[in-house]
């Protein structure tokens, strides 16, 4: 019994989930940036790519005119042409957009975050027994076996446009002038981006649906860990005394959570109240949540699915609604027809 309440089985609680977020432990995908990056770089070039190679080539055309000047105005001319048309014309627009697409791949994610924690130095960051379970671990596997995937299909994509498409090219582009020889060069990467583009994106998405799945499965709970974290919400009276005359807008998976932990879910026609009590841990039953309409069909779905008491009081539960609110003990005017529903509904 002691070995089952200690395993992992629950699912974590949002508290538990906030809690991470602060710490900067979030399910994160390094690929979905450079899946980003390389939808921007396709697009920029392919909306800007013969205006690109046409500013390249007069670069290309600056060095047979440098060196009939004089050294010091051809190092002038060099610098001022190089860094208009070489950095502010090309390099530093796509830089740019490369950086914020960048950061809207981790927003779109995990959302803005803030957070030092994972810089702070500890000591089980330098521990060599847990550097080899890092190491060695199944996430660590699944990571490498992944980038091992997407460089083999990246490198099978670049061997079929190139045997394909580079003989071609290499023919075509002895026959042609300058302008043909861009015009066959520009056509060749857009081949090439847009057999890459599609494989990127595969598997950037496949890597965050895994990170996202490993990260649920690091971050489950113990009965206990459930137990004492209701215990520090419910039972300690600073928490309480802050939360006195707030309502919270509980989202769907802080419904599901209450409603599991929940010993009772008291119903009516379009509403739904559930109950959380556990002795020795909170002196007198707390409402979790308060549900109408759609969310107190929520509500009952869930109690039914996770075998939650359920029980039909139109008297009760108007009363509750009316006297009581989200993470506060019971009006005292129900304390005693509560306590007898729960004890003919006993959960546990």
């Amino acid at each position: 019994m002691a070995e089952s309440s200690s395993e992992k089985t629950e699912k974590a609680t949002p508290q538990k989930l906030r809690d991470a977020k602060k710490k900067g432990q979030v399910p994160n995908s390094k690929d979905i940036p450079s899946a980003l990056i390389l939808l921007t770089a396709t697009i920029y070039f392919w909306v800007l790519g013969d205006w690109i190679l046409a500013k390249m080539a007069e670069l290309y055309m600056l060095s047979y005119q440098l060196p009939t000047l004089p050294f010091r105005q051809a190092l002038s001319a060099a610098l001022k042409i190089s860094l208009e048309i070489g950095l502010f014309a090309i390099v530093l627009p796509f830089v740019g957009l490369a950086t914020l697409m960048g950061i809207l791949g981790n927003i779109v994610q995990f959302g803005i975050l803030f957070s030092f924690d994972p810089v702070i130095p500890r000591l089980n960051k330098v521990n060599p027994g847990e550097g080899f379970k890092r190491i060695f671990s199944m996430k660590q596997f699944v990571n490498t076996l992944l980038s091992l995937v997407k460089t083999l299909v990246i490198g099978i994509a670049l061997y079929i446009v190139m045997h394909v498409g580079f003989f071609q090219y290499m023919n075509e582009i002895k026959q042609c002038d300058i302008p043909c020889q861009k015009e066959i060069t520009v056509e060749l990467l857009k081949k090439l981006m847009l057999m890459i583009l599609p494989l990127i994106i595969t598997l950037a998405t496949l890597d965050y649906i895994f990170q996202k799945i490993q990260f649920e499965k690091d971050q489950r709970m113990t009965k206990e860990e459930i137990k004492r974290e209701m215990k520090d919400a419910y039972g300690d009276p600073h928490v309480r005394g802050a939360r006195q005359g707030m309502r919270r807008e509980l989202t769907e998976q802080d419904i599901h959570s209450r409603i599991k932990t929940a010993r009772l879910v008291i119903i009516d026609i379009g509403l739904a109240v559930a109950l959380y009590y556990e002795q020795d841990v909170t002196p007198l039953p707390v409402v979790v949540a308060i549900g109408k309409a759609g969310m107190a069909r929520k509500m009952i779905e869930i109690a039914q699915i996770e075998n939650v008491p359920i029980i039909s009081d139109a008297r009760l539960i108007a009363d509750l609604i009316e006297e009581g609110k989200i993470d506060q003990y019971i009006p005292a005017s129900t304390i005693d027809r509560v306590a007898k529903a729960m004890r003919n509904n006993n959960k546990r």
